[in-house]
């Protein structure tokens, strides 16, 4: 008697510099697999997107399995009735771009499903991770930008228009106008991995630069806990690597503008599945698995 097929979704993470991807049955990631997101034309992008996802089926049909579904987490505002990219700052090919429609026969996958990224993220930690034993919980994604999600009431909150959440559109200068994500690549000129290298050597400005981003950043925290008074805040994204360089000025300020006593105590922790919490997060779009 034949077994019967094994179900596997794929989920993928695009981010401003890289893109990742799991195969995931469900509970447990049985492959994953990384490239450099292409920025210079949309023709490239798909060609790199197809080259990251081919491996994976690859594997599923191996496997004896078979894909049901793939999830996309995207770095930017999408409208969701119409399944279309509204806008991506740090990949601006994608803007306008209906993705499961220009991926579905490329790839073959009959069903695709899109989601920001920094939802993807929190989705992920709230079914297997750090967010497991709460109902309202914030998060933050911090890599080549800023992403954020709110879970509450079961679900992840997108507000009436499908742009709640924009953790990085937060205005942290009010006299230059400047937001959060404008001064955190004024800070790192870009290159937050670098910035944290020159840091941990002693160099003095590259840790004045992180001390400020701490600053922004605790500010920009506040403003949420005053709004809607989450349980939890979970934080993620590459940079995360390099919290102690920012996190620990970060939590002094938030707790320094956060108006409610109770709500001063609220724990910050890091995401508890690693670089795969965005794929895994995108995964979980099929079927809500």
């Amino acid at each position: 008697m034949n077994k019967p097929n094994k179900n596997y979704t794929i989920g993928v993470d695009i981010g401003g510099t890289k893109m990742s991807a799991v195969l995931f049955d469900g509970q447990v990631v049985i492959a994953d697999y990384t490239l450099a997101t292409p920025k210079d034309n949309l023709e490239h992008f798909m060609i790199m997107l197809k080259a990251l996802i081919e491996p994976l089926q690859d594997k599923a049909k191996a496997n004896g399995g078979i894909i049901k579904g793939m999830g996309v987490g995207v770095p930017g505002m999408l409208n969701y009735k119409e399944n279309k990219i509204v806008e991506a700052p740090n990949v601006p090919l994608l803007n306008g771009l209906k993705l499961p429609d220009s991926l579905s026969a490329k790839l073959g996958i009959e069903q695709i499903k899109i989601d920001n990224d920094g939802h993807c993220f929190l989705r992920a930690e709230m079914k297997f991770g750090a967010g497991k034993r709460y109902g309202n919980v914030f998060s933050v994604t911090i890599g080549t930008g800023f992403g954020g999600g709110w879970w509450y009431r079961g679900e992840i909150y997108n507000g009436a228009h499908g742009g709640a959440t924009e953790f990085s559109w937060l205005t942290v200068d009010f006299k230059e106008g400047i937001r959060l994500e404008e001064a955190y690549r004024k800070l790192t000129q870009s290159n937050p991995a670098n910035l944290a290298e020159e840091a941990y050597r002693g160099d003095v400005l590259a840790q004045k630069s992180y001390n400020e981003l701490g600053h922004y950043f605790g500010i920009s925290l506040a403003n949420v806990v005053n709004i809607i008074d989450p349980e939890l805040i979970i934080v993620g994204g590459s940079v995360v690597e390099s919290d102690d360089l920012f996190l620990p000025q970060a939590k002094k300020i938030m707790r320094k503008y956060i108006k409610s006593p109770e709500a001063k105590t609220i724990k910050i922790v890091k995401g508890k599945l690693g670089a795969n919490a965005g794929a895994i997060g995108a995964a979980l779009l099929v079927n809500n698995q």
